[in-house]
């Protein structure tokens, strides 16, 4: 539905008026004009019966002008010596016609002997312009008049490239005619409009008609499709009237003219001329306020959208918190689908309706159901008054955090949640928060911790919607202060989407938040960072800051990540309650850790019930929402720790009982995952984790692992019972997170296993999209300071030594999915990669593992 839009009213001076729009000045014809205007008509009358009589003059157009000469008032023949006077003719006022003609012959005479005007040329027609040989047009040619020194007088063609006479495009004339009649009596509107319809016969002639009369469009469609047109593009633009003519618009100038007069023609069907206009206009400081100023007059839910995606642009946040001042029911409408979507977009969307919500708590009751619903006001709850001494006494003032209103925020609930922070005291916290390495213990201690991460994050939005100013980061890095676990989650894909929309510098700064919050959730989407992310740059500050927080803690990277796992709240068996009230559902997990749902009755479902009348209320709707955000975190988590876990098998990463038992048998999560694998001393024994959490042999005998041995996932290399193993997980129906006890392997002969080259992979050909792939993964392509070296593949076992894969041609660092195939010409095993075999050492030498899996890469891999 097309909605009306106003126009700023120190914009109404300059649009061009249409009828039934916003009215022009008052216009009255200037009789002393018009007596000029008819005593220059007159001093051309011997110049337009000379042109008359040129052999090329314009046959119609010669009859007009006759019998305008011989007193017939006909429009044509008016605008032709119209145009001659003011050709021809020393300081002649072409806008002094219009006051004659009008004075003489009424606003239609006037409206039909412009519109004929713009279509007549004098003098000779131009020459079809040719490229010269090298394709270029440099001028237009004229032909020279075989009589009469002056020309003809005729229609313009399409080989003239100047449009409309410059006497006639000139506000002076055509804006005026337009303003008279706009304001004319209805009769004498409809009179116009009815006689112009009969003088609308080219191009130029169609298109000031639409501008007279943009009422009718009709006309203004039809002119459209003329691939000639006449008049400035800004009358194209003040001619348009519906959606279909906006479409058709490519370039907007943007003056308060143009604007304004879209705004009153088009109403919210100017939105998308706006749009374009606004995606370049950020090098203009003019161009873009102009702009804006119009959005704020559109009361449209699509202007909120438009905004939303710019308020990196400079004066975008200001525009947007206005137009939700104005429009708060259309900003209520528009943003509530849009908050909590994990986007930027989302982060301000939020971040406005929580500042409409918290200024006028009825909007409430235009919340849809969904994440929204969060930001409205909580109940109100009696103030405290046994403050710590960091919030006691009266705040300071401090421009730091002046645009921090408590107002606008959530109120801080104490430890038993009965009592709120005053808003005194929530701005000596802001003024805390805004000061350097600020000490918030006491707050954390004092308040309720979840309370204050929703608060800290109401604070985050609001430095968003102001648009990120860099002098307040410090709104970002107070998350680290007393953000929470909710705050990973919605800070992460912030920190992921961030490089991609020139915030980079804010992508990183925000890993130093996670780093802050330290929680096992916080590490695990650190260490999801650096396995997903998306650019390097960021996945490598990633890296560095897991590398800082396990020297830290004196542990290794790996370290690090087996202790980061979350337990999301399961109990002791790995499972989660959902209380209902009535009803009760037990959450499990499969192979791959996708939660499951088990009913009473022992069917099951792939995701929780939605509360029904007869659930309690309050804890059905909480119960739903648990397993939803459990559901979402494990979208994130699940993949990455069966991976690791992958991982660590290829590498033979080790544990020592106690870890096992610890990281992974007990874990509420993991345990689901130990389970299904099969486990593997460093004396050879393997065993799996049982039911109960004891471990068992292939025969299904207790096992206990010596004190001090070194446990790990077990490679099917390594397995000599490896059938028994796998008719034992059949007969369980045990289903393995990973390729385990299936997974391909390949030993090497007793020939290889002393040989320094293994001949069976030399010859294979890899595409070239592959062998690429596979320097950025669990093979290298390093020389021996790091870079890129492009002519071989190593891979790296426990003990240091490396199988290399010698490629011709070699890998280009540049290049990424296309390129030449690339054969391994050597395979060997040594100390150091290098372009050809050195130091070479028996292949037996290299774990077995290892070597299993680099035969199993290339084979795969090769065509």
């Amino acid at each position: 539905m097309v909605k009306k839009a106003g126009v700023p009213a120190e914009w109404h001076e300059l649009i061009h008026p249409r009828r039934g729009g916003i009215p022009g000045p008052a216009i009255v014809p200037d009789e002393d004009a018009a007596r000029r205007a008819r005593d220059w008509l007159a001093a051309a009358r011997p110049i337009a019966e000379e042109m008359l009589g040129h052999e090329r003059t314009d046959p119609e157009l010669g009859k007009a002008v006759q019998a305008w000469l011989d007193g017939d008032p006909d429009p044509a023949g008016a605008a032709a010596v119209a145009s001659i006077a003011v050709n021809h003719l020393p300081d002649v006022d072409g806008a002094a016609f219009l006051d004659a003609w009008v004075l003489d012959h009424g606003l239609a005479f006037a409206a039909c002997a412009v519109t004929e005007a713009s279509s007549v040329a004098l003098g000779p027609a131009p020459r079809v312009a040719r490229p010269g040989a090298d394709g270029v047009i440099r001028l237009v040619a004229y032909m020279t008049p075989s009589t009469g020194w002056r020309g003809e007088i005729r229609r313009s063609t399409s080989d003239e490239y100047f449009g409309a006479p410059q006497w006639i495009a000139e506000d002076a004339v055509t804006k005026r005619l337009r303003t008279l009649l706009a304001a004319a009596p209805e009769t004498e509107y409809r009179d116009a409009v009815a006689r112009l319809s009969a003088h609308r016969g080219d191009a130029l002639r169609r298109r000031t008609a639409s501008y007279l009369v943009p009422t009718e469009s009709a006309w203004t469609s039809e002119s459209l499709q003329d691939m000639f047109g006449g008049f400035d593009h800004e009358h194209v633009l003040c001619s348009l009237s519906t959606a279909a003519h906006a479409e058709r618009i490519g370039w907007t100038p943007v003056t308060p003219a143009v604007i304004g007069t879209l705004l009153d023609g088009l109403g919210s069907n100017a939105l998308p001329l706006l749009e374009r206009t606004l995606a370049h206009a950020f090098s203009s400081t003019e161009t873009r306020r102009i702009i804006l100023k119009a959005l704020l007059k559109i009361p449209d839910e699509i202007v909120f959208h438009m905004l939303v995606d710019y308020t990196a642009v400079p004066d975008v946040p200001a525009t947007l918190k206005e137009a939700a001042d104005r429009h708060p029911v259309q900003a209520m409408h528009a943003l509530a689908p849009l908050a909590g979507d994990g986007t930027t977009r989302g982060l301000r969307a939020a971040g406005i309706l929580r500042e409409l919500l918290h200024t006028d708590p009825d909007l409430r009751e235009l919340l849809p159901p969904g994440p929204a619903e969060s930001l409205a006001p909580r109940p109100p709850v009696p103030d405290c008054t046994d403050l710590p001494d960091v919030l006691a006494g009266k705040p300071s003032r401090t421009s730091k955090a002046a645009w921090a209103d408590p107002a606008l925020l959530p109120r801080i609930l104490t430890r038993g949640r009965d009592r709120a922070l005053p808003a005194g005291a929530t701005r000596s916290l802001l003024n805390l928060l805004a000061a350097t390495a600020p000490d918030v213990s006491a707050v954390r201690d004092f308040c309720d911790r979840h309370s204050l991460a929703e608060f800290s994050w109401a604070l985050f939005e609001r430095w968003h919607v102001l648009g990120a100013p860099t002098k307040h980061r410090w709104a970002m890095t107070q998350l680290g202060l007393l953000g929470d676990d909710t705050t990973v989650r919605r800070l992460s894909p912030l920190i992921r989407s961030w490089p991609g929309e020139s915030a980079t510098a804010r992508a990183t700064a925000a890993l130093d938040v996670l780093a802050r919050i330290g929680s096992d959730v916080a590490l695990t989407h650190l260490f999801e960072l650096t396995r997903r992310g998306k650019y390097k740059g960021l996945k490598a500050k990633a890296a560095r800051t897991i590398d800082q927080i396990a020297a830290a803690r004196g542990i290794t990277p790996d370290a690090l990540a087996d202790r980061a796992v979350p337990d999301f709240g399961l109990d002791a068996e790995g499972t989660l309650t959902l209380d209902y009230g009535p009803r009760r559902f037990t959450v499990t997990f499969d192979q791959q850790l996708v939660p499951l749902v088990v009913e009473p009755n022992g069917k099951v479902r792939k995701s929780a019930p939605k509360p029904g009348p007869k659930d309690d209320p309050t804890l059905a709707p909480a119960a739903h929402a648990l397993f939803t955000g459990l559901r979402k975190d494990l979208r994130t988590i699940a993949d990455q720790e069966i991976r690791r876990l992958e991982l660590a098998m290829i590498t033979r990463r080790s544990w020592t009982p106690d870890d096992l038992h610890a990281l992974f048998v007990t874990h509420p999560l993991l345990g689901h995952i130990a389970r299904r694998l099969v486990w593997i001393t460093d004396g050879g024994t393997a065993f799996r984790v049982a039911e109960d959490r004891t471990y068992a042999d292939v025969h299904d005998d207790p096992f206990t692992p010596p004190p001090d041995a070194r446990v790990s996932i077990a490679h099917p290399i390594l397995l000599d019972d490896l059938d028994t193993w796998s008719e034992l997980f059949a007969d369980y129906e045990i289903l393995q997170p990973f390729e385990q006890l299936g997974r391909p392997f390949h030993r090497l002969t007793d020939d290889e296993r002393t040989a320094h080259r293994l001949t069976r992979l030399e010859g294979l050909v890899l595409p070239y999209g592959k062998a690429k792939g596979h320097s950025q993964g669990r093979w290298e392509s390093l020389n021996a300071d790091g870079e890129f070296a492009g002519g071989w593949l190593a891979r790296r076992d426990p003990t240091g030594l490396y199988v290399i894969a010698d490629l011709t041609p070699g890998l280009d660092y540049y290049m990424y999915g296309s390129g030449e195939d690339q054969e391994i010409s050597a395979l060997w095993a040594g100390p150091a990669p290098s372009r050809s075999p050195e130091n070479p050492v028996p292949l037996g030498d290299v774990d077995p593992v290892t070597m299993s899996e680099a035969i199993h890469d290339l084979t795969r891999s090769a065509l």
